[in-house]
């Protein structure tokens, strides 16, 4: 299997759509469809029924779909951590954090503490809660929607609060707005299995809003999307933490649009003695 193609099959389970899926991920609807060809010829099964429209998943399809996000954060996460270990630095406290937390929250929270020697790794929310409860990490700094079902056995700590927040460029046309219950304009989103994504999606299917037209970018990063929100090339939900300067706003959207979090530091819980 390549991670290609997991990328390639969580882009057609998000637009259900083969033109728009290849449009996505950059290449040919032809060399697009032969990837999840392969794929499927892997499984062993077919994925989608392409008879119907949109594209549909089959029950083999929903069953991979469960596992895909997984895997692809697996990957990733695989690879920081050996790079971490692999590391010639005698560390004292290993902290895995998610990359808008290292970017952000992280430094300040380090000097208040006056640290000396620890290594940083940065990971998927997925990958940071994992870490610790391996016992590879000693902390994992992480965003929380009020979902803990996946922190049960951890030991936890609020240390922060944030929101995300629909934003464009100061001064910029307006860029999305919210027109009964669709959500219209330069629309840019998170990439299918992010923590972010799931959230904003969550939200706009709980108030019965839909986007009207296709997003005109796709990032897993948050700061991928901010640098092309303060570019003006459209708008994106952005971690308010990350908007420092003033070359972003807040779009003209109901309140409920803002989606708050806290901000936790897992640990291990403390063995207690036999």
């Amino acid at each position: 299997m390549e991670l290609q193609w997991i990328d390639d099959f969580l882009a057609l389970c998000q637009t259900r759509n083969f033109t728009r899926a290849a449009q996505a991920r950059c290449t040919t609807q032809s060399a697009y469809s032969r990837r999840m060809q392969r794929l499927e010829e892997w499984l062993g099964a077919s994925l989608f029924d392409r008879e119907r429209r949109p594209v549909t998943l089959t029950p083999a399809g929903e069953e991979f779909l469960s596992r895909a996000h997984r895997l692809r954060d697996d990957i990733y996460d695989a690879r920081r951590a050996v790079l971490s270990v692999s590391s010639h630095l005698e560390k004292a406290l290993r902290i895995y954090a998610t990359n808008t937390l290292a970017a952000t929250f992280l430094s300040p929270w380090l000097t208040k503490r006056e640290l000396r020697n620890y290594s940083v790794v940065v990971a998927s929310v997925s990958g940071c809660i994992e870490a610790v409860k391996r016992g590879h990490a000693d902390l994992a700094m992480i965003p929380d929607f009020g979902d803990a079902e996946h922190l049960v056995g951890l030991e936890l700590e609020t240390i922060g609060e944030d929101r995300l927040i629909l934003a464009q460029r100061r001064g910029a046309a307006r860029l999305a707005a919210l027109e009964d219950d669709m959500l219209i304009g330069r629309l840019m989103v998170y990439a299918p299995g992010t923590h972010y994504g799931a959230r904003i999606g969550a939200m706009l299917a709980a108030h019965g809003v839909r986007l009207r037209d296709p997003p005109v970018c796709e990032s897993a990063s948050a700061e991928a999307l901010l640098a092309q929100v303060e570019a003006g090339l459209g708008a994106a939900f952005i971690p308010a933490i990350l908007m420092r300067g003033d070359k972003a706003v807040r779009c003209a959207v109901p309140d409920y649009f803002d989606i708050r979090y806290k901000i936790l530091l897992a640990r291990a819980p403390k063995r207690k003695d036999a």
